[in-house]
């Protein structure tokens, strides 16, 4: 602190600090009547009261809050935003931060170029996937966001940090759907083992939805439009952590783009019919004895078709979900429609599968076009 005399005869005491958003020295100032050990002693107390209140208002309040502390806070709230299968994936991650970050690790010192040095050491050193690390730091954005409106961090995470990311080859891309050829030797397969597994995994072809959607399909979500039939998805079968006879349906989907009317194909029109046959309007699309489907069972069939055919290919539930984006790629459907079909916007992944078949429809025409007169 130091004193300057005004013009007026008072005198000014000034104290500098450091803004913590922006790393800048900055000023307060006091005027008091008299210059001796009691007002200097005052104008102290005032000027540091002065510096908390702005640090406070730039969220700098409580210092030495960990991240631990933080996530149980947060976890509460956020368990009860999602569904139970969303919750038990952030469980995946929760071991990940722990183990990789560390709970003791002091929030306020996790800024943004404290999130792009942790992922960019997540891919490069320990050598993960772009998918397993962007799952970690978009579960810290939000902590960190929750840690931000509490008060415990000065600044909130920016949206889009500028991260390099591995770039996805062309051959880890196509390993996310299948060919027609591959489809076609799947769905045969399990057809052949199961009547009923394989109708689900072609319903999932031809619509594009999420197993749990399509396992929580109702005869009454099904209804005709001008000779056009839809499937109207209102919510989602809840399954992670339960035995077979626990599931349930719940009326919310994964994102709020999931809610959403499909337009069924010819094919899937025929599924409907035969599944709903003798059925009421509130009984489930797809069940047997009025008992679900496992979908660990439903896995292991794929798994064995998998082996059975030696398709190097990611196989479950999700790579008919991948592989109908894939086929409406194909046809010359726009993204922005594929994702109001499926139900997902902004999904690096369906961008990307997206993008590798329509880049692999225009070479086809290469030479087509290098030979135009």
């Amino acid at each position: 602190m130091w004193v300057e005399k005004n013009k007026s005869g008072s005198y000014k005491y000034s104290e500098r600090y450091k803004d913590p958003l922006t790393g800048k020295l900055k000023k307060v100032t006091i005027s008091l009547d008299k210059n001796n050990k009691f007002t200097a002693k005052k104008a102290q107390m005032i000027l540091e009261a002065k510096i908390q209140k702005r640090l406070q208002e730039n969220g700098k309040v409580q210092k030495g809050v960990t991240l631990g502390q933080v996530i149980e806070e947060w976890e509460p709230i956020y368990r009860n935003q999602v569904r139970p299968t969303t919750f038990s994936h952030y469980d995946q991650v929760k071991k990940k931060i722990e183990h990789y970050v560390g709970f003791d690790t002091l929030v306020n010192k996790m800024d943004d170029r404290y999130l792009i040095q942790l992922c960019e050491r997540l891919l490069y050193k320990e050598n993960m996937s772009n998918v397993i690390v962007r799952n970690i730091y978009w579960k810290l954005s939000a902590i960190l966001r929750f840690a931000y409106k509490r008060d415990y961090v000065t600044q909130s995470p920016r949206n889009h940090l500028d991260i390099n990311w591995k770039k996805e080859t062309h051959q880890k891309i196509a390993k996310k759907f299948l060919e027609d050829s591959e489809a076609k030797a799947v769905l045969d397969y399990v057809y052949q083992h199961n009547h009923q597994h394989g109708a689900i995994f072609e319903w999932q072809y031809l619509t594009g939805m999420r197993i749990g959607e399509a396992l929580g399909m109702q005869v009454k979500n099904i209804y005709e439009d001008k000779g056009n039939y839809y499937a109207q998805v209102t919510g989602t079968l809840i399954y992670t952590d339960l035995k077979t006879s626990d599931y349930y349906k719940q009326d919310a989907t994964k994102t709020a783009s999931g809610l959403r009317s499909v337009l069924l194909p010819n094919r899937a029109v025929q599924l409907y019919k035969e599944w709903s046959f003798g059925k009421q309007p509130d009984d489930f699309l797809f069940v047997y004895d009025n008992r679900f489907f496992s979908f660990t069972t439903l896995n292991r069939q794929l798994f064995n078709a998998k082996k059975f055919l030696g398709i190097d290919k990611e196989l479950t539930t999700h790579t008919f979900r991948h592989t109908h984006v894939s086929k409406l790629a194909e046809l010359g459907v726009p993204l922005y429609i594929i994702e109001d079909r499926i139900g997902h916007a902004n999904s690096a992944t369906i961008r990307n599968v997206y993008l590798h078949v329509t880049n692999k429809a225009k070479s086809k025409f290469d030479n087509t076009i290098l030979n135009l007169d």
